[in-house]
């Protein structure tokens, strides 16, 4: 009984099924036929003697009889051999002449025209688009002739045709250039089926969606005049290789005035390790002018924590998951300049209130943006401050005009003589080197000199990183050393000396990347002075491998915290081969 049941309303619902009517909703627009497709080509030439083109297409759809298409896509190449054929739509009407509205649009290597308004159409409808078009013929080697290798309708359709057709009319003078071979093929493509010639009439019917109709005219050689491609056949090449020179003459210029006006005064002679951060610069401008400003913001937190202007509090229980969060909680601003102090009120606002907490780990835009503003006061009071010179504007400023303009120049005639095929391969060279120069020339020009204050920071950081380092058995030696004792003595065999020396240098070893390293070390001093940091407090009795973990995650909290957010007429035709074809569709 169930399997009755069942075969029963299988039997009812397709019944119901045929006996629905077809909705627009449900129709595909692709879902319709051509009657006909017949093309007449009226083949003839310039006053150079370039082939030219008129196209009369007239093409008959055949739609349903309910809502589904309001007409059809013509797609019509607008490039053969590699080079434009400069299409231009004359008209498109109906079979009385009547004009059909239509929409044109460029697309990639071709036109498309959206045939007809809002209405639905039924039935048949038929469509005559007229067109022109130029270089349309070419030279082929194989046949020592000069052909029309020709598409009639083209292999992009999803519809059949009934019947396919084309005729070519010659203007006076080009019939008696015929070398007598003519072939039509259809088929898909790189299919040979014959074709009915007749004449100058090429005939296929009962075409299937992807099959095309294509034709080859042969002509004695010298018929047509070939178009043009070379190099000096377009000004745009040449506009393009000036763009190119006069970037790469940007480069030559940018490079006299970074040597002649952007050079760093000489500095030391020999960079030697130093153990003490620089006496003439805060932290935030050494950073600068040493080069190392990516961690510039967690390694001042650090600072100002060793330095007792703040303390790293750890907050809550150890987390068995996850990181750990802190708190900086705001100690004092005593001993502090002015860019010091203005980095404070971004982490903790403009009173400065001791016992005021900032929580890590929630993203701070506001402080963000303060921050962001105080590095860029820190670059510009480094000129006013004299560790930097001036910037050389009259002499840099016009070479960067001269690199940009030139390798806009040498892009845009570049793409229109690669898009108007004149010239390859030359035009893209010249864009690319001129785009090249371009950037050479910008980073050649996009620094500020050091004055000789500025270059000693500079050296004196690079030996501080170069003390950083070193192996901890080296720097003890360097630390008993005469050049090292007589910079500032260290006892060595005071641990809590070595200790203040190495929360000292914590912060620039964060700046260099050695946070790890160093955060390691300075906890194993704490533990053989039997001590532990004031400004830092941790959850746990201090461990050395914790604290060194721990140095890392304030570091990286700080930074997400306070971090601004692609020739066939002697046979050997096959369909889809020549010019023209194209596709199209319903709409």
């Amino acid at each position: 009984m169930n399997r009755v049941a069942a075969a029963l309303t299988t039997a009812v619902l397709a019944l119901l099924g045929a006996a629905a009517p077809v909705t627009s909703a449900h129709a595909d627009v692709e879902d319709f036929e051509f009657a006909s497709f017949h093309a007449d080509y009226h083949l003839g030439t310039d006053e150079e003697g370039h082939s030219t083109l008129r196209v009369v297409e007239t093409i008959v759809a055949v739609f349903p009889d309910f809502d589904q298409n309001r007409g059809i896509i013509r797609t019509i190449p607008d490039r053969y051999d590699g080079h434009p054929i400069n299409l231009e739509i004359a008209s498109v009407t109906d079979e009385t002449g009547e004009p059909v509205e239509y929409e044109e649009d460029s697309g990639d290597d071709s036109v498309e025209l959206a045939l007809g308004g809002d209405d639905y159409v039924h039935g048949e409808q038929t469509y005559v688009i007229e067109y022109t078009a130029e270089h349309v013929t070419r030279h082929y080697a194989d046949t020592e002739a000069d052909e029309f290798y020709w598409d009639v309708n083209g292999t992009e359709w999803a519809q059949p045709f009934r019947e396919v057709s084309a005729t070519v009319h010659l203007e006076e003078g080009l019939e008696e250039q015929l070398t007598g071979n003519v072939t039509a093929v259809w088929g898909f493509e790189n299919e040979q089926n014959p074709a009915e010639v007749d004449g100058l009439t090429f005939t296929a019917t009962d075409l299937e969606p992807g099959q095309t109709l294509s034709f080859a005219i042969g002509f004695e050689p010298g018929t047509f005049v070939p178009r043009e491609s070379g190099y000096f056949a377009s000004p745009w090449p040449t506009l393009s290789l000036l763009g190119a020179l006069a970037a790469l003459a940007a480069l030559a210029w940018a490079a006299t005035v970074r040597r002649r006006h952007l050079r760093d005064e000489p500095g030391r002679p020999t960079i030697i390790a130093e153990y003490a951060p620089p006496k003439d610069a805060n932290l935030l401008t050494s950073a600068l002018l040493a080069g190392v400003s990516a961690k510039t913001v967690p390694a001042q937190v650090i600072d100002f924590a060793v330095r007792g202007k703040l303390r790293v509090l750890e907050e809550g229980e150890k987390p068995l998951l996850g990181s750990q969060k802190y708190t900086l909680e705001f100690v004092t601003a005593e001993g502090t300049d002015e860019q010091e102090r203005e980095f404070l009120n971004a982490l903790f606002g403009d009173r400065l209130t001791r016992g005021e907490r900032r929580t890590l780990g929630t993203t701070d835009s506001k402080a963000a943006k303060r921050l962001g503003e105080l590095t860029q006061r820190v670059t510009k009071d480094a000129t006013a401050r004299g560790y930097r010179k001036p910037y050389p504007a009259a002499s840099a400023v016009p070479a960067m005009v001269l690199a940009g303009a030139g390798a806009l120049a040498a892009l845009v005639f570049g793409i229109i003589a690669l898009e108007e095929a004149y010239g390859w391969p030359w035009p893209l060279v010249q864009l690319i080197v001129g785009g090249a120069a371009a950037v050479v020339a910008v980073i050649l020009l996009a620094r500020v000199p050091l004055t000789a204050r500025g270059a000693e920071v500079r050296d004196h950081m690079k030996g501080l990183d170069e003390y950083i380092t070193l192996a901890e058995a080296d720097r003890i030696r360097y630390l008993q050393s005469p050049e090292g004792a007589l910079r500032e003595p260290v006892a060595t065999d005071d641990p809590a000396q070595l200790v203040r020396l190495g929360e000292r240098l914590l912060p620039y070893a964060m700046l260099f990347g050695h946070e790890k390293e160093w955060a390691e070390e300075l906890g194993r001093l704490y533990e053989q002075a039997g001590e532990q940091p004031g400004w830092y407090v941790g959850m746990a009795p201090f461990n050395a491998a914790i604290f060194a973990n721990s140095i890392g995650s304030v570091g990286t909290s700080s930074a997400s915290t306070f971090s601004s957010s692609s020739g066939g007429s002697t046979g050997g035709a096959v369909a889809g081969g020549g010019g023209g074809g194209g596709g199209g569709g319903g709409r």
